[in-house]
C-alpha cells in the first residue's frame, strides 16, 4: 500500500491495482496501455506525483496522470519479481530484484558496475529515509547509498533479511526476521532496547507509526504496542475484516490500514478517550477535582498518562433505589464536597460520606442541583417545590422566586442566576431578582444550563444557545441553519473557545466566532462538531445531570453523554483536512463516463451527463461535502452533501466549464476548486450555417411571398381598372354617339336654317353666336370623351398635374412648386387617373379653404414607392373637420380617401394651423408603375 500525492491510496496484489479515495475502492486500468500483469509485488508514490508499480512476475511501471509506461526485460530489467522501487537521493530510481539492484538511465535498467560495491543477490526492500539516504536490504546485508555518492556501504549491523523504518525520532531500523529482533543501524542511541520491541513471535508485516508506537500484523490479527507498555489486540471477533495481515501502511492523515486475508481495515486515533466507569456512574453529576480527575456520581475517577482510569468509590455502594443516586455536586469553601440525592443531601470529606435527610416540610423529594454560597450555606433546587436555603447551622428556609429551578451558576464576576421551568432566567441583584424570560430575549426553552465566565453568561437549553448582553440575551445561530439545539453542558476556556455538549455532538465556537457575534448580533457563527467519527456517542443528558459538561484541572474536558464519560484534550487538532482539490474522476453520458480529459469533446445529440467526482479523504470521507456549478447553467454553486455523482440533462450544443470543490473535515469551502472544460458538438441542424441557411430560405419565401402577393393584388387591380376602362369607354362611345351627334345634328340644321337668313339680319347674328356656342360646347364634350377613354396621356404626370393645376386660376397663391426625385417613370394609367384627381383636389383645397400663399407638390419615383405630396402653408384643415373627415355635404376629402383606397394606395393626412397642411400619398412601385 502507499499513497500518492494527490491523496490516493493505491493498493497492490495479485488481482491488479486498485485506488481508494476514502469511500470507494476501484480496480484501475490506465488509459493508454494495461498493467504487464495483474500479479502486483509492490507499489511506491514519489514526490513527483507519479506512481511505482512492480511485478511478482518480472518488471516495473511508471504510473503518471493516468498514462502507464511499462517496464520489462526489453528495457533491461530481469524477468524475475520485483520487491521495491525507490528514489536516492540525487534523483536516481532504483529496482530491488530477485537477481539484484538495478538502477534506471535513459530509460533503460542498468545493473550496478562493481564500483558501485553492490553484492548480487536477493534484494526485497528499499527505503529512503529522511535525509535523502537510499537503505536496500539483501540477503547478505544491508547496504546504504549517500546523497552524492556512487558507491553503497554496508551497515555495521548484520540484519538478514526483513523491512527497514525510520523511526520519528531519526533511527534506522532494520528488523532481522531469523533472530525475530530489531537492529538499530543509523541514528541517536536510546539506552537499550525498547522493550515493546521484544518477544513479537513471527510477524507477517510490521510498521512504525509517526508517533513511534509499533503495528504488528499477525496470522491470528493485529497487535498494538506503545513505548509506555499499553497493547491492544484486534482479531475478527473483534471486527477485523480477516485473520491474517499481510500489509500495513499509515497514510498522511494518521490513519493506519491493514490488509487482511479478507479484505481492508482503517485504524483512525479518535479525539475523545472513553472512560470506562461502573454503570451507576453513566449519567449520573460530575464535577473536576484538582488534579486532573473527577468526581462521577459515588466514585471518584483519574486517568494516567497512557489513558487508563483509576476508579475510587465514595462509599460503599447501597444498589438498592435512588440512594446512591447524584443528580448534582458542589464544594464549599472548606473543602467539603457535597451532592444532591433523592431525599437528602450527600456530604463527602475524605473518606467520611453520610446522608443528610431533607426536613419533614419537603419529605422525600429530588434535589436536581445543589450550589455552595460564599458564606457555606447551600443552595438546593427541590423537584417541584423550588429553591431551598440550608445554612450552615443545619437550619432550611424557602427563598428565591416562586417556581421550579432547573439549573443554577454562580460566580464572583456575574453574582448568582438561577434557571427556571419552563423557560425563565432569573438574577440575584441585592436583596430581589431580575427576571429575564421571550421579551428579554431569552427564547432557548427549557434551561438546561448556566455557564458564566468572567463577565459572559451562557444559557443553553431545548432551543439552542444565548449570551447576556447589555441587558439582553442574544440567541446564536451556527452556519448552515445549525440551532445547538439540547444544550446541557458549557464550557468557556481561557482563551474564549466555547464548547457546548449538545444532542447532536459535542460542539466548539472559536473566541474569533464569538468575538464576530458580539459586533453583529444576527452574526451566524462557524463552528466545529465531535460525533461518533471522533468516539463520541450518545447524546447530552437532559437537565440531570448539570452540568454535563466540565473542565478539570489540566485543562481536559469531561463530558456526560447517555452512552456513559468521555474525555477530551481541546488542544488537540482535527486530522489535516484533504488539502487538494477534488478530483474529476469520468465524464460522458450516464454508464457511459470516461476518464476526465483537459478538454473532452462529444458528439451531436449528446444532451445528457454524468460527471463522477472525489476528493481523496482517508481520516473521515463522511464529513465530507461537495458543490458544484455548471457555468453556462447554474446561477449558483449546487451544494449536494457527501454524493459524488453531478447530473445534467437537455444540455445545448456548445462550450461547458463545470467546477467542484470539497470542504475540509468541519464543512469549510476550501478556496480551490477542481474544473473540467468539455464541448458537447452540434448536429448538422443545430450548426450556425444550417441556421443560417434555413434563416435565408425563410427570407426568400417571404419574399416570393411577397412578390406572389404583390403580383395577385396588382392583377386584381388591373383586372378593376380594366373594368373601370371599359366603362368609361363605354360611356365615352355612348355620350359620343348619342349626345354627342344629337346636338351635331341639331348644330347643323339650325346652321342651315340660319344661312337662309339675310346677312345683316338681328336675329342672324344672335342665331351665329349661339352656334358658336354650341360648337364650344361640343369641342369640350370631345375633350371629355378623350378623357374618358384615357386618350389624353400625351403629357407626363408631372406636366400634366402642372397644367391642370393652372386651369384652376389659384386665387393668390403663387404658381405651383414642383419637386422631383428618382428617374422618371410612367405611371399605369388607372392610377395615373385617380393619383392626379387626388392632387388636383388637394391643390383645389389650399386654394379655397386654406388660403395658402405657397403651393408644393413633391413626387417622388422610388423603386420601391411611388409618392405624391401636397404641401401648402394655409391656416390648416379645422380639428371638426378631420374628426369628421370633410366638411359636411362636401365630398373633396372623401372622394379622396375613396379614390386611394380603390388603388389600394395609402393616404396620410397631416394639419395643423402653424404647419398648415400635407396630403401625402404612397403606392407600391409594382402597383404605381407600368410593365
Amino acid at each position: 500500500m502507499t499513497q500518492a500525492q494527490d491523496g490516493w491510496l493505491w493498493l497492490g496484489g495479485p488481482t491488479g491495482l486498485y485506488r481508494f479515495d476514502g469511500i470507494q475502492f476501484e480496480q484501475f486500468a490506465p488509459s493508454n496501455a494495461p498493467l504487464l500483469t495483474r500479479n502486483v509485488s509492490v507499489v511506491n508514490a514519489f514526490a513527483d506525483g507519479s506512481l511505482w508499480i512492480g511485478y511478482r512476475t518480472g518488471g516495473a511501471a511508471q504510473l503518471r496522470h493516468g498514462r502507464i509506461r511499462n517496464y520489462s526485460e526489453r528495457e533491461g530489467l530481469p524477468g524475475r519479481s520485483v520487491w521495491g522501487v525507490e528514489q536516492d537521493g540525487d534523483g536516481r530510481v532504483w529496482a530491488a530484484t530477485a537477481q539484484g539492484m538495478y538502477y534506471l538511465e535513459n530509460e533503460r535498467w542498468q545493473a550496478p558496475a562493481g564500483s558501485w560495491e553492490v553484492p548480487g543477490g536477493q534484494y526485497k526492500t528499499l527505503m529512503r529515509d529522511r535525509q535523502g539516504v537510499l537503505w536496500a536490504q539483501c540477503d547478505t546485508g544491508v547496504y546504504f547509498l549517500r546523497p552524492g555518492s556512487k558507491q553503497f556501504a554496508k551497515a555495521p549491523v548484520s540484519s538478514g533479511t526483513g523491512v527497514l523504518f525510520n523511526l520519528p525520532d531519526g533511527r534506522v531500523v532494520s528488523w532481522d526476521a531469523g533472530h525475530a529482533r530489531f537492529n538499530q543501524l543509523a541514528g541517536p542511541a536510546q539506552g537499550g532496547y525498547p522493550q515493546h520491541w521484544e518477544h513479537l513471535g513471527d510477524p507477517a508485516s510490521l510498521l512504525f507509526d509517526h508517533r513511534g508506537d509499533l503495528w504488528i500484523g499477525l496470522k491470528g490479527g493485529l497487535e498494538y504496542r506503545t513505548a509506555n507498555g499499553v497493547s491492544g489486540r484486534t482479531t475478527p471477533p473483534q471486527g477485523l475484516s480477516g485473520p491474517s495481515v499481510g500489509a500495513i501502511f499509515e497514510d498522511r492523515e494518521g490513519s493506519v490500514w491493514a490488509a487482511t486475508s479478507s479484505g481492508i481495515d482503517r485504524f483512525r486515533s479518535r479525539r475523545l478517550a472513553r472512560i470506562e466507569v461502573p454503570e451507576s456512574a453513566i449519567g449520573a453529576a460530575i464535577l473536576a477535582d484538582d488534579s486532573g480527575g473527577a468526581w462521577i456520581g459515588g466514585f471518584h475517577v483519574s486517568v494516567s498518562d497512557a489513558g487508563q482510569a483509576r476508579i475510587t468509590p465514595l462509599w460503599p455502594a447501597n444498589q438498592e433505589g435512588w440512594a446512591d443516586m447524584l443528580t448534582g455536586f458542589t464544594r464549599t469553601s472548606d473543602g467539603v464536597l457535597w451532592g444532591s440525592s433523592y431525599g437528602a443531601l450527600r456530604r463527602i470529606q475524605g473518606k467520611d460520606s453520610r446522608r443528610i435527610a431533607l426536613p419533614a416540610t419537603i419529605g422525600n423529594r429530588v434535589v436536581k442541583s445543589v450550589l455552595a454560597e460564599q458564606n457555606g450555606d447551600l443552595l438546593a433546587a427541590v423537584q417541584h417545590l423550588g429553591l431551598y436555603r440550608r445554612r450552615s447551622n443545619g437550619e432550611w428556609e424557602k427563598t428565591g422566586n416562586e417556581g421550579e429551578v432547573s439549573v443554577m451558576a454562580r460566580s464572583d464576576a456575574s453574582g448568582l442566576w438561577l434557571g427556571y421551568f419552563p423557560g425563565r432566567v432569573a438574577h440575584a441583584e441585592g436583596a430581589g431578582w431580575r427576571n429575564y424570560g421571550p421579551a428579554d430575549g431569552l427564547t432557548v426553552g427549557l434551561v438546561m444550563a448556566l455557564h458564566l465566565h468572567g463577565r459572559h453568561v451562557w444559557a443553553g437549553g431545548d432551543n439552542g444557545l444565548a449570551l447576556f448582553e447589555a441587558g439582553r440575551f442574544q440567541q446564536v445561530g451556527g452556519l448552515n441553519g445549525e440551532t445547538f439545539d439540547g444544550i446541557s453542558g458549557i464550557v468557556e476556556l481561557d482563551n474564549g473557545d466555547l464548547w457546548l455538549n449538545a444532542t447532536a455532538g459535542l460542539f466548539r465556537i472559536a473566541s474569533e466566532e464569538i468575538a464576530k457575534f458580539k459586533r453583529v448580533p444576527d452574526y451566524r457563527v462557524q463552528y466545529e462538531r465531535l460525533d461518533q467519527l471522533d468516539g463520541l456517542e450518545g447524546s447530552a443528558p437532559r437537565l440531570v445531570p448539570s452540568p454535563s459538561l466540565v473542565l478539570s484541572s489540566d485543562s481536559r474536558l469531561w463530558i456526560v453523554r447517555t452512552t456513559g464519560v468521555f474525555r477530551l484534550n481541546p488542544r488537540e487538532q482535527l486530522p489535516l483536512s484533504p488539502a487538494q482539490p477534488a478530483i474529476i474522476k469520468t465524464i460522458g453520458p450516464p454508464g457511459e463516463g470516461k476518464a476526465a480529459q483537459e478538454h473532452a469533446q462529444f458528439a451531436p445529440g449528446v444532451s445528457a451527463l454524468q460527471i463522477d467526482y472525489t476528493i481523496p479523504s482517508l481520516a473521515m470521507p463522511e464529513r465530507v461535502r461537495f458543490r458544484y456549478r455548471l457555468e453556462e447553467v447554474d446561477a449558483d454553486w449546487q451544494e449536494v452533501g457527501a454524493r459524488r455523482n453531478a447530473y445534467y440533462s437537455n444540455l445545448a450544443p456548445g462550450d461547458y466549464h463545470f467546477r467542484v470543490a470539497a470542504s475540509d473535515y468541519n464543512g469549510k469551502w476550501a478556496g480551490q476548486h477542481a474544473m473540467a472544460h468539455f464541448t458537447i458538438a452540434p448536429a448538422m441542424t443545430e450548426t450556425w450555417w444550417f441556421k443560417a441557411l434555413c434563416g435565408a430560405l425563410l427570407l426568400s419565401a417571404a419574399y416570393l411571398a411577397y412578390r406572389w402577393h404583390i403580383n395577385r393584388m396588382s392583377r386584381q387591380m388591373a383586372h378593376r381598372l380594366q373594368e373601370r376602362v371599359s366603362e368609361r369607354e363605354r360611356i365615352a362611345r355612348e355620350l359620343h354617339d348619342t349626345l354627342l351627334q344629337s346636338v351635331q345634328s341639331l348644330i347643323l340644321h339650325i346652321h342651315a336654317a340660319v344661312m337662309k337668313m339675310p346677312p345683316k339680319d338681328a336675329m342672324r347674328m344672335q342665331l351665329e353666336n349661339v352656334l358658336q356656342q354650341a360648337d364650344d360646347v361640343v369641342d369640350e364634350g370631345r375633350g371629355r370623351i378623350r378623357e374618358l377613354r384615357g386618350e389624353d396621356d400625351k403629357l407626363s404626370f408631372p406636366d400634366a398635374l402642372l397644367a391642370a393645376a393652372n386651369r384652376l386660376q389659384l386665387c393668390e397663391a403663387s404658381a405651383i412648386q414642383l419637386k422631383m426625385s428618382g428617374a422618371l417613370r410612367q405611371l399605369d394609367g388607372a392610377i395615373y387617373q385617380e393619383a392626379m384627381a387626388i392632387a388636383i383636389e388637394a391643390i383645389a383645397n389650399a386654394c379655397s379653404h386654406a388660403r395658402a400663399q405657397r403651393i408644393e407638390v413633391e413626387l417622388q419615383y422610388g423603386m420601391r414607392e411611388f409618392r405624391c405630396i401636397v404641401r401648402d402653408d394655409g391656416v390648416g384643415i379645422p380639428a371638426e373637420i378631420l374628426g369628421d373627415g370633410g366638411r359636411r355635404n362636401h365630398w373633396g376629402m372623401r372622394g379622396m380617401a375613396e379614390r386611394a383606397a380603390r388603388i389600394n394606395a395609402k393616404l396620410v393626412l397631416r394639419s395643423s394651423a402653424e404647419t398648415g397642411t400635407e396630403w401625402q400619398l404612397t403606392l407600391p412601385a409594382a402597383l404605381a408603375y407600368t410593365q
